[in-house]
């Protein structure tokens, strides 16, 4: 049996967006970026909401030649998923 993981996003005060909607402030560092590409290298399947979905279907077809390595992890570790 495969394990549920529930991870998101959010500030320290609760916050998951921003007073416009936005939740761009939490984007990660490199470092942060690779711990969370080693994290999610593991996931079969994503469950997501509408919005969160929206947000994430640009990795379906990003194209990443000009972006760092972390980007182009993720990339595959989604596009995998």
């Amino acid at each position: 049996m495969a394990n549920l993981v529930c991870s998101g996003l959010m500030s320290l005060d609760g916050f998951v967006a921003d007073d416009s909607g936005n939740f761009d402030w939490a984007a990660p560092s490199e470092e942060v970026h690779g711990f969370i590409n080693e994290l999610e290298s593991r996931v079969g399947t994503y469950l997501l909401g509408r919005k969160t979905y929206e947000v994430l279907s640009v990795w379906d077809t990003f194209d990443t030649p000009d972006q760092p390595q972390v980007i182009h992890d993720f990339a595959k570790v989604w596009r995998a998923a």
